[in-house]
């Protein structure tokens, strides 16, 4: 029996120790007690081999950058536990690469419909196609990041958690989901995966632990009110017109929100509009891009909203339900709203040069950034490339553009104007036109943003700057997608698609 002041020796020590040095400690003992249990006369110190980590491999799946965020936010709390972190995107991961060596963790938003994030899909399509049997010894755990309005609620990390088992690879903790309001509940999660995966490693005797079960009831942590659709805070309209003139085929709204209190925003967030009395899929929040400037237009959120249209089967027109809502809004109107971040919306730095391709109400995260870098002095350049149907009446924001021409804050401008002329030119066409100039300013370390529709617009768009590259670089197409996905790993290559 052990001394009160040889107890208080010990109980020191282990409140000193991190889980690498408890291990050891661990290992150390049991070879110990072992030693002295074959032979009591050997009083040598025993030979003995402290328990070895496995390291752990945090891979990430995100299209706003929450999951990125979260991953390390976990990297560094595992690796002060003295834990070999490894941390990286799933973009450009291959299957083979996956070390069944490693406790692999995988954090993974789900996009849209149920999908995975853009960047992603690769990964995801190499899993699906894969062999059974081929990830057997592989562990791992995953943290899917949703939206419970929706119906295929993260669905990427149950098909990724169903396809990894089916090809032989086992969790050592089971799948957690977590809804928009994560940050509140993020930290239990940590706190599992820090504490299994050191009694995993702690467990020198080679005893099966059991799979944890998710916690269904995670407490509140932190405040998350006004940056989720849980949440959602109130403002008024202080203004809002039209912002095509007489001719044009479309109805974009400069909507402008004000009175909703300290809630800061920044280039490349988008407001999560509330409509009232909706429920099902007509409920779930429909995200605008923010198109104002927090330096400039300070205690307000601007908005550049497309009126959306369609043909009912009736022959009657038809109208999206939340771009309708706001363009019935008045001065002073109510509205219910919450801040979307989007964490890979790198903002240049001061001397940074910034290359923008924005079509249509694509531009509104742009007049965000160039006001914003206008108003704190940045000397890094900024090229704009802008289309729309035709240049009378579909300029957005035309005066406030040849405004920041003439101040230099835009230092080149390209326009695509589909209708203006029998064969219709797209942005894509002008990037061609320019691939020498835009590609010295890429290789001078210039950010490459696209924001706007999906399809057909930002793969058109991607499709033209591998051609670029390939062309201007000497290389062939698959190494100038590999340089993009370069670019987009080194955050100077950013998609804002709807």
């Amino acid at each position: 029996m052990l001394k009160d002041n040889q107890l208080q020796i010990i109980d020191n020590l282990i409140n000193d120790l991190d889980g690498h040095q408890r291990s050891w400690l661990l290992g150390y003992i049991q070879g110990s007690t072992q030693a002295v249990a074959v032979n009591l006369d050997n009083l040598e110190r025993p030979n003995f081999s402290p328990v070895v980590q496995r390291k752990v491999n945090i891979l990430y799946a995100t299209e706003t950058g929450n999951s990125k965020s979260l991953s390390m936010e976990l990297h560094k709390i595992l690796h002060t536990k003295g834990q070999k972190v490894k941390s990286a995107s799933v973009n450009r991961l291959k299957l083979e690469s996956l070390d069944k060596d490693a406790r692999t963790i995988f954090v993974v938003a789900t996009h849209g419909e149920g999908d995975p994030p853009e960047a992603a899909k690769k990964f995801f399509e190499s899993i699906s196609d894969a062999k059974d049997q081929v990830l057997a010894g592989f562990s791992y755990a995953i943290l899917g990041l949703g939206d419970s309005s929706y119906e295929k609620y993260c669905a990427a990390a149950v098909t990724l958690d169903q396809q990894l088992q089916k090809l032989g690879a086992k969790p050592f903790t089971e799948m957690q989901l977590l809804d928009v309001d994560y940050q509140k509940t993020k930290d239990n999660w940590i706190e599992r995966i820090e504490s299994t995966i050191e009694e995993i490693d702690s467990n020198a005797m080679g005893r099966v632990i059991p799979i944890r079960k998710a916690d269904e009831t995670l407490p509140a942590k932190r405040s998350t009110m006004g940056y989720n659709r849980l949440e959602p805070i109130v403002g008024k309209i202080k203004d809002i017109f039209v912002l095509n003139d007489i001719d044009s085929n479309k109805q974009t709204f400069h909507i402008e929100i004000k009175d909703f209190g300290d809630y800061a925003y920044r280039p490349g967030d988008s407001v999560g509009i509330i409509i009232p009395n909706t429920k099902g899929p007509d409920a779930v929040p429909r995200l605008y891009s923010i198109s104002s400037s927090p330096s400039l237009h300070e205690g307000e959120i601007h908005l550049t909203v497309a009126l959306a249209c369609h043909d009912n089967a009736d022959g009657t027109k038809g109208f999206g339900l939340a771009s309708s809502y706001l363009s019935k809004m008045g001065i002073e109107d109510k509205l219910r709203f919450y801040i979307h971040e989007n964490k890979l919306f790198e903002l240049p730095s001061e001397t940074q040069d910034a290359i923008m391709i924005g079509p249509g109400t694509g531009v509104a995260p742009f007049r965000s950034l160039t006001f914003e870098r206008q108003e704190k002095g940045n000397s890094g350049r900024n090229w704009l490339f802008f289309g729309d149907q035709f240049s009378h009446c579909d300029f957005l924001y035309q005066s406030e553009w040849q405004e920041h021409v003439q101040l230099g804050s835009i230092n080149q401008i390209d326009l695509a104007f589909s209708r203006d002329q029998k064969n219709k030119i797209y942005v894509q066409d002008k990037i061609k036109s320019k691939a020498s100039e835009l590609w010295k300013w890429i290789q001078g370390g210039a950010m490459v943003y696209i924001c706007g529709s999906k399809d057909p617009m930002s793969i058109d768009v991607e499709r033209t700057l591998c051609e670029v590259i390939s062309e201007c670089a000497g290389i062939n197409l698959d190494a100038a997608e590999d340089y993009l996905l370069q670019l987009e790993d080194e955050g100077r290559y950013i998609k804002e698609v709807y």
